[in-house]
């Protein structure tokens, strides 16, 4: 699929390559990341270059997860990911990370919007499949980051089931949301307050 890319106000989201290497290597040493993230642990230089040809660069080529990185217009260096995973007929998974200098900036809800408002009128291989009708999310309990900048950008939050995200082979729970096309834009009502609390 050929690489698509965003722009928002502030932000530019274009395909990872070779020269941010060592900015994601560096931003994944941080522990947040690692604890939330399905990043290895410890996370290595080698393990930088293997998400870029193993993740982005395969996934852009089948299709099956594009992964944008975020850049600031005002300076191209990445300051974090988001990306889009196939998941179920007509559902794809959001997920993002952000490096930690640029948080509080409101950066990320601006990458995710983007990119959700892409899904839902898109089309991911060349024609061949129509737009999403559902955006799913998802995030480990106690990962108040990542649940405000899914309710900020309008996801209805479903509750606390089995997470997909494994650590060390064992199933832990998540919060989940999802987001659909007819969704008003900005913050949804009726997440928990617990959700936020660390």
């Amino acid at each position: 699929m050929d690489v698509l890319r965003l722009e928002t106000e502030r932000l530019i989201l274009d395909v990872p390559v070779e020269r941010d290497i060592p900015f994601i290597y560096a931003y994944c040493q941080d522990p947040l990341i690692q604890q939330f993230t399905t990043v290895p642990q410890p996370y290595s230089l080698a393990d930088a270059e293997g998400f870029l040809r193993e993740v982005v660069n395969s996934g852009w080529a089948t299709g099956t997860e594009l992964t944008w990185a975020v850049r600031r217009k005002t300076e191209p260096t990445i300051v974090g990911v988001v990306s889009l995973r196939d998941w179920n007929a007509g559902q794809v998974m959001l997920g993002f990370w952000l490096g930690a200098p640029w948080r509080g900036q409101g950066y990320m809800p601006e990458a995710a919007r983007a990119v959700t408002d892409w899904a839902f009128t898109g089309e991911w291989d060349r024609g061949s499949r129509a737009p999403e009708t559902t955006v799913l999310w998802e995030a480990l309990v106690g990962n108040v980051s990542s649940a405000l900048v899914a309710q900020r950008i309008g996801f209805r939050y479903s509750g606390v089931a089995p997470s997909s995200i494994q650590r060390a082979g064992v199933s832990t729970s998540s919060h989940h949301a999802e987001l659909a096309a007819e969704d008003r834009p900005g913050p949804a009502d009726g997440w928990p307050a617990e959700v936020f609390v660390r």
